[in-house]
């Protein structure tokens, strides 16, 4: 049976207590003029509570990520609760008439934040300033998001201001160049030494050149992710061939190229000893055996790849791989030999297999998330996946579902689904509401059952089944019909 719906947290309860109980004190709030008194009168009860700074944070947290809220109690949860000792601060999404009331909030009581996320707030020409401003102030800033924000002159103000900074987010489309890098780094021994992480640019799209980002890499001895950028491999390549510094190395783990060929990937393999994920699209033949120089690598992701070429990489590393990321396949796909060569996968997630086969059913021992989107499975590919995989948590297939109940009650009485959390069938038109609760006696873990809309699942059977759910205590969300078929 799933499980029961366990007791939340005394934490959980009274943070959510707490944070109702603020909504709807800030909800009388109409103006700025009217929010003296009810801001003495929560910071006094708060005081006499003994609220401490981690309280603060925990509330503020969880009402800004609740979007659904008005944006004016959003705001003044801020004003209320951004005190000295919050450290970190997401803004979420607010409308774009405060963005400014935002900004001056953060820049008068934010001068303590070590994180500061304004992914949701769009800093507009005219209000830059106020972001110099609030830079200025963060000397103690460690992590700063401001995607499709940055510019040269705010790259050029962080060099300026910062010193510990060791994850920075200026991706999306944005106007920076190498005139911005090398004013942010230059000067500043300290900051090239801290950052790590930088996400840059936007996926899929060269916005930034390649020869910027290669300034990047090389002033940054310790960077390991250049997120959100496609054409790492592009920059990499560029700094092998124009002067590169001798045994020159960098600490990256993780690489995004689009259309490699075998020069770039060379140029990978010699200067990223330390590489864990590669995210390689459209390769060149002869591209991927040079993934088995990587000798870190265990997270492998590829778009628009023959099939029989990365069979002949996992006959050699496979052991290694504990992620393999597939889409757009040309060829033959041979599940029997991935489970053969990849015996530690823990998760196989596919989009748009041209051709799939399987041969002998050689079990997936490790595989714990499995996800195949357009993979064009029989019948008996589907069971093979499904029975051979014993830590099966999650099985999500988008294809059309063709077993009914009576071969989905053969499997579930055979098979053990004991680690099984979540099954997706978007489209399985021969299950009924016998599966949904066969599932839920025989799947112990079972807490998340989807999408029903492509089921033979009638809102009927949909109310019924929540109502017994509910009776129950029973930790299982059904995902809901279509918006127009919902029953409740």
């Amino acid at each position: 049976m799933s499980p029961r719906c366990p007791v939340l947290p005394l934490q959980e309860v009274t943070l959510s207590l707490v944070a109702r109980q603020l909504i709807h004190t800030l909800s009388r709030v109409t103006t700025e003029e009217d929010v003296a008194l009810p801001f003495a009168m929560v910071s006094s009860y708060y005081e006499s509570m003994g609220a401490t700074s981690d309280i603060f944070q925990d509330i503020l947290n969880l009402i800004l990520n609740s979007e659904y809220l008005d944006p004016s109690i959003r705001y003044f949860t801020m004003k209320l609760l951004l005190k000295e000792n919050v450290r970190s601060l997401a803004t979420g999404i607010f409308p774009c008439p405060y963005y400014r009331k935002v900004l001056e909030l953060i820049a008068e009581q934010g001068r303590h934040l070590t994180s500061l996320n304004l992914k949701g707030v769009w800093v507009k020409d005219e209000q830059l300033s106020l972001l110099y401003q609030i830079i200025k102030n963060l000397t103690n800033l460690t992590a700063l998001n401001i995607p499709y924000i940055a510019n040269d002159e705010v790259l050029k103000f962080i060099g300026e201001h910062n010193k510990v900074l060791k994850l920075l987010d200026v991706s999306g489309e944005t106007d920076i160049t190498e005139i911005g890098i090398d004013a942010m780094l230059s000067g500043n021994p300290q900051l090239t030494q801290s950052l790590t992480v930088v996400n840059i640019g936007t996926y899929g799209e060269e916005n930034i050149d390649h020869t910027d980002v290669a300034l990047l890499i090389r002033k940054l001895p310790n960077l390991t992710n250049l997120g959100s950028y496609s054409y790492v491999g592009k920059a990499l390549n560029y700094i092998y061939n124009n002067e590169c510094p001798p045994n020159f190395k960098t600490k990256l783990q993780y690489v995004h190229d689009v259309q490699t060929n075998i020069r770039t990937m060379k140029a990978v393999t010699e200067l990223c000893p330390s590489i864990e994920t590669i995210y390689i699209e459209e390769p060149d033949q002869g591209v991927l055996q040079l993934l088995k120089d990587l000798h870190y690598l265990n997270k492998i992701k590829l778009n628009k790849f023959q099939c029989h070429e990365l069979h002949q990489l996992l006959d050699k590393i496979g052991y290694k791989i504990v992620t393999l990321m597939l889409s757009a396949s040309k060829g033959s796909f041979n599940f029997t030999r991935i489970a053969e060569t990849c015996q530690n996968l823990e998760s196989l997630e596919f989009y748009s297999i041209q051709t799939a086969t399987h041969e002998e059913e050689v079990p997936f021992n490790k595989l714990e998330h499995f996800e195949i989107i357009q993979g064009n499975l029989s019948p008996s590919c589907l069971k093979y996946l499904m029975t051979g995989s014993p830590k099966l948590k999650k099985l999500i297939i988008g294809d059309e579902i063709k077993l009914d109940d009576q071969d989905m009650a053969r499997m579930l009485r055979r098979y053990r689904f004991d680690n099984l959390e979540a099954i997706w069938f978007p489209n399985a038109p021969r299950l009924t509401v016998e599966t949904v609760e066969l599932l839920m006696e025989t799947c112990p873990k079972l807490q998340s059952l989807g999408q029903l809309s492509g089921w033979r699942y009638t809102p009927d059977d949909m109310m019924l089944m929540r109502a017994v759910i509910a009776s129950t205590n029973t930790d299982l969300i059904l995902s809901p019909l279509g918006i127009f078929q919902q029953g409740n």
